[in-house]
């Protein structure tokens, strides 16, 4: 029976809530029950180790996971998992598109593979910081980090305060 009362033998595609910081073991726990779970990752530098790569996921407290709708509660009471995303009462399905869009940007090791934003800077141009602590502050690039990752920026609001962020929060 799919949640709506009908007859469902298809399983779907469905948004799971984690714990936070329960990821892999709910992967783990739902994978070893033989369910079919989509969990994309992302490769960034620790911000802890220098030149350490390390994994996290794409979509932090969030997988995907296909099951048939009477399997609802089995999902729901899997250990580690806060609740299966809903409007109303009813779970709400993710289309397949969405899936293999997501699929399609994976590696076999499951590790999404997000292009470095590239922007054209030129030293004493403006810029809008646009994520993280400093979003919504406007500023004046001054250099590009040798890692291009980074860039160093001069505060609107504080003339003289240097600021080291990461490029992907910056919009020209």
């Amino acid at each position: 029976m799919d949640p709506t009362g009908g007859q469902c033998l298809e399983p779907k595609w469905y948004l799971v809530k984690t714990k936070s910081l329960n990821e892999n073991r709910v992967f783990t726990r739902l994978t070893g029950a033989g369910y079919e779970v989509l969990f994309p990752k992302i490769s960034r530098k620790s911000k802890r180790s220098r030149g350490v790569f390390e994994l996290r996921p794409l979509f932090p407290t969030y997988l995907f996971v296909r099951f048939v709708g009477d399997e609802l509660k089995t999902i729901k009471y899997t250990h580690g998992v806060a609740r299966v995303i809903c409007f109303g009462p009813e779970p709400q399905e993710v289309g397949e598109e969405i899936i293999a869009a997501v699929r399609a940007r994976m590696d076999e090791e499951g590790v999404v593979k997000l292009e470095p934003k590239k922007l054209s800077l030129a030293a004493g141009q403006r810029v809008k910081i646009h994520e993280g602590p400093f979003a919504g502050l406007d500023a004046i690039f001054l250099e590009e980090m040798p890692d291009r990752e980074r860039v160093v920026l001069l505060l609107d609001a504080v003339s003289s305060y240097r600021l080291t962020i990461e490029k992907q929060a910056l919009e020209s």
